[in-house]
């Protein structure tokens, strides 16, 4: 049996490794180039291997290096190219706000965490706070 699979970019918030494997997920590492941009060459290459198994891609966006990924879109097309979802990490919510469109992405969920954009307490190891957007496939497991 096969588990299924989860690209993990380096430049991804450490929660995103973590909460795949207590998934049950095998977790794929995505490099990063020197700039800090997904290495997209890299995720073809992964996307190929684990085409047959291959569920989702979680990235944070902008990324921990602070990085707005340009290639964002054809990141969300590729991955759906090889039959994964995109989980869209929005911990840095901060640096979207009047700048970015999540929900333009290609994301089929975006989280958009609020604790440093409204000051909401996060600490703790407690959950974070902030809406879940999901496309409208995915609604129906809301």
């Amino acid at each position: 049996v096969s588990t299924q699979s989860t690209g993990v970019p380096v430049s991804a918030h450490g929660t995103n490794p973590a909460s795949a494997q207590m998934a049950g997920m095998t977790v794929v590492i995505v490099k990063t180039l020197p700039d800090g941009q997904i290495d997209m060459d890299d995720v073809r290459e992964k996307c190929e291997k684990h085409s047959k198994n291959l569920s989702s891609i979680m990235i944070t966006y902008p990324s921990t290096y602070g990085v707005f990924e340009s290639g964002v879109r054809e990141l969300c097309d590729l991955i759906h190219e090889h039959g994964g979802q995109v989980y869209l990490d929005g911990a840095n919510m901060n640096a979207q706000v009047g700048l970015c469109k999540p929900g333009h992405f290609g994301s089929d969920v975006s989280h958009l965490n609020l604790h440093k954009t409204f000051c909401i307490p996060h600490g703790g190891g407690g959950p974070g706070v902030g809406p879940i957007g999901v496309k409208k496939h995915l609604a129906p497991f809301l």
